[in-house]
């Protein structure tokens, strides 16, 4: 009787240690089909610039991948400020100067209808070529600004005699006709600048032309008249589109963050009334975060 026991009692026990093994043969099973492994942490959106404190702003190559890597950010609405890059005259180098660009004043206005900044500043004029772009980070924090929106105008300037210059040969036409056109075109831009990574978010341009037909008196000042007129009358339609691509960017974003699991930094409003009446915006809406 004894020994039945015994005997029982050792089948059981190696019928116990069979199935601790199959659990731990079944724990440690490859993965089947359908089951999604457990996601990669992702790196850290970027936290400060990686340029170089130098005019050139140089980059590493590890600092290169790190800013592929990283997710993108977008934190609106925000402070932004728009910045004026002249074009140096003097070839011996930029030199200061305090002339605004015309387009400026009613790029500010339309922008500061849009809720997707807090705050629309006009900044300093910089030359262009002056500064390195790592200053600009500098300028933007002395008026404490999440985002700069460089402005610059790229036109060139021309004249010559049209029709009406025949009636110079009486003399006294060269008085008052208008035998000379004069023309302006070239194109105006903006780019969107992040101050704490210092990276470039993207540009928008507007090409720009305008003429008139005037008379000999004072070429130089009418043709300067009619550029300013032409980058103030353009500039509400500059602001439309940069609105326009900065929600383009911001669907983007998104679309990327969400491929790498992360979709959480990029808070935009919805069009503001300068895009009412434009053309619609390409990728999904996404409401401002409470």
């Amino acid at each position: 009787m004894l020994h039945r026991t015994c005997v029982a009692v050792s089948v059981i026990c190696l019928a116990l240690v069979g199935a601790c093994g199959a659990k731990m043969k079944m724990a440690s099973r490859p993965m089947v089909a359908g089951e999604q492994p457990a996601m990669a942490q992702q790196p850290p959106p970027l936290e400060r610039s990686l340029f170089e404190r130098s005019p050139q702003g140089q980059l590493t190559e590890d600092a290169l991948q790190k800013i592929l890597a990283a997710p993108i950010e977008l934190d609106l609405p925000a402070r932004v400020g728009l910045l004026p890059i002249t074009t140096a005259t003097d070839w011996r180098g930029p030199g200061p100067s305090n002339a605004v660009p015309a387009g400026v004043a009613p790029l500010v206005r339309t922008l500061r209808k849009d809720p997707a900044f807090s705050l629309v500043t006009q900044t300093m004029v910089i030359p262009n070529g002056a500064l390195g772009m790592e200053s600009l980070r500098e300028i933007a924090a002395r008026y404490r600004l999440r985002y700069l929106l460089l402005y610059r105008e790229v036109l060139a300037k021309g004249s010559r005699l049209n029709p009406w210059a025949w009636g110079y040969a009486t003399i006294v036409g060269a008085l008052f006709l208008p035998g000379k056109h004069q023309e302006v075109y070239g194109y105006t831009e903006v780019t969107m600048f992040d101050v704490k990574t210092g990276l470039l978010m993207f540009t928008t341009r507007r090409a720009i032309t305008a003429s008139q037909q005037t008379n000999q008196w004072h070429q130089r000042e009418k043709l300067d008249q009619l550029a300013s007129n032409a980058v103030a009358k353009f500039a509400p339609d500059l602001a439309a589109d940069v609105l326009e691509d900065l929600r383009r960017f911001a669907s983007a974003a998104i679309a990327e963050n969400s491929r790498r699991g992360d979709d959480a930094l990029v808070t935009i409003p919805p069009a503001g009334p300068t895009l009412a009446t434009g053309a619609a915006i390409d990728g999904p809406a996404r409401p401002a975060a409470n």
